[in-house]
């Protein structure tokens, strides 16, 4: 049995390194690593990568055909997941290791990362769980390719544990952060976010579920202190880089909101200079995010309107540049989306910006028209009860939405200028993430948590209740009646074309804004 074990441990073997030799992003990644650039967010994503490649090599070569009498004996099982587990340990624990490194050399941190213990009575658990007697064929393999793929992804996650007690307790000022990538459940979103330690992390930051997609990272900054003051500040990893590149010996504290090459007032950016050549459109919006994608992006005026936008907002309030901007055509169900960390527009709408204003006032007319037709098909016993609560549910819809003076601020305008709106109410997700944490919590906001963040937020909060309350909703728009969110991306978004509200919105719009 033994040696049947270890040549099915040579071929699973051979088949996950072939499989990983083929695969782009693991290869990406580890060339990163070894050059010194790779972040730890990508080690994160590594490890899913090679706990779904083992799983898969399992599953290739594990099967009845290939065990003695059909069955999986423990010893089989213990040769195979002990084997590749063990492989899969070292190569995870050396690329997070290898990578914290480079990193603290960059930030002048001298501190040896450390592996966290192998899981060993975890995996004879799932040793014991695949090798009962008489179990389905179906089931073994279950048992061995799925907890396979959690046991490689939970090293990284004992690895963070780990290191980020060990970086605590020297005297870093440390946070953890799990990112849902946006696509997760609603446990997952609840738990996403950037939590202090070790007081404000939530018990459950490091549990996963099947087919979970959420990363579990660690950051941490230094103290520093400022020669000139002696008073003391978080400096991040960032700002270290910035002042090391510029041969700076004593810190210079940037704007709080982390500038980070974007924008300061009354900079050179703020004069903004039309692009002759979507190419050049692209160089030009390259200053506000890392990547750019505007491959099927045609239009070059909406192109311009877009950094001409970005150029203004971005030095009337700074943000930190973002990661991505990409021109998509996949989105479906908006013209444009945004958080802390990039801003989608859609291709289509920049190629054909609405050529006309939304005639709103034409549009509720001919709704208020409706609402006798429906009054009298209510009342007229031609409709079943399912129908009769469709169409009551229809007519509320309708007197409610002609309250309202336009479906939302973009739709008052045309063309560019309708480009130009779409960009600022996006530009307010950005703010609301990156100052408060409105989206992600403080997944991009480092201040997160802190009593003004929690201040600002709450405002947001009570000052949409009140406007829904009060009626005033019905001035801004449709939109803004949809959540938090959207209200103080729409409130941004008037207020940037220089419309006034009552007085507890303007209050609230001043304290999020101001630096």
């Amino acid at each position: 049995m033994a040696d049947i074990g270890a040549e099915l441990l040579g071929k699973i073997r051979a088949e996950f390194q072939n499989s990983c030799k083929a695969d782009k992003y693991i290869q990406s990644v580890l060339k990163k690593i070894e050059g010194g650039t790779a972040k730890m967010e990508e080690v994160a994503l590594l490890s899913k990568q090679l706990g779904f490649r083992v799983s898969q090599a399992i599953g290739t070569h594990v099967n009845v055909a290939a065990l003695p009498d059909g069955k999986m004996y423990y010893n089989i099982a213990d040769t195979i997941l002990t084997g590749v587990l063990k492989d899969n340990y070292d190569v995870i624990n050396s690329a997070a290791a290898e990578c914290q490194k480079a990193l603290d050399s960059q930030a002048g941190i001298n501190i040896t990362p450390q592996q966290a213990a192998f899981p060993t009575e975890r995996v004879q658990a799932v040793v014991n769980a695949a090798s009962v007697p008489d179990i389905a064929e179906d089931k073994m393999i279950r048992r061995m390719t799925a907890p396979a793929q959690n046991i490689t992804e939970s090293f990284y996650n004992d690895y963070v544990q780990k290191n980020v007690k060990l970086r605590s307790d020297a005297g870093l000022d440390c946070y953890i952060i799990r990112n849902d990538h946006g696509g997760c459940c609603k446990w997952c979103s609840k738990l996403a976010g950037k939590y202090h330690y070790p007081e404000d992390v939530p018990k459950d930051v490091y549990r996963r579920h099947d087919n979970c997609g959420c990363t579990v990272t660690y950051l941490n900054g230094r103290k520093a202190q400022n020669v000139w003051s002696k008073t003391r500040w978080d400096i991040s990893d960032e700002e270290l880089e910035q002042m090391k590149k510029a041969g700076s010996r004593q810190p210079v504290r940037l704007d709080k909101r982390g500038v980070s090459g974007i924008m300061k007032e009354n900079s050179s950016m703020a004069k903004f200079i039309p692009a002759d050549t979507i190419e050049n459109a692209k160089e030009y919006t390259l200053k506000f995010a890392d990547k750019v994608n505007v491959k099927n992006v045609k239009n070059l005026n909406s192109l311009n309107t877009v950094n001409e936008t970005l150029t203004d907002l971005t030095a009337k309030y700074p943000v930190d540049k973002l990661q991505d901007i990409n021109c998509s055509s996949t989105l479906k169900k908006a013209n444009a989306r945004a958080n802390g960390r990039g801003l989608d527009i859609s291709t289509k709408y920049l190629n054909e910006p609405p050529a006309m204003v939304t005639d709103w006032k034409t549009r509720n007319e001919k709704f208020a028209k409706l609402i006798p037709e429906y009054q009298a098909a209510i009342s007229s016993g031609k409709y079943s009860a399912a129908q009769v609560r469709k169409l009551k549910k229809d007519l509320v819809q309708i007197e409610e939405g002609i309250k309202y003076s336009r479906w939302s601020m973009s739709s008052t305008f045309s063309g560019t200028n309708a480009v130009k709106a779409t960009v600022a109410h996006e530009y307010g997700h950005i703010i609301a993430d990156q100052y408060f944490g409105q989206i992600n919590r403080g997944l991009y906001c480092e201040n997160y948590g802190d009593p003004r963040s929690v201040k600002i937020k709450s405002m947001v909060d009570d000052a949409f209740r009140k406007a829904k309350q009060t009626g005033d909703i019905y001035s801004i728009s449709q939109y803004a009646s949809t959540d938090s969110h959207e209200f103080f991306a729409e409130c941004f978004c008037a207020h940037y074309h220089g419309e006034k509200f009552p007085d507890y919105i303007e209050q609230m719009l001043k304290e999020a804004l101001t630096k």
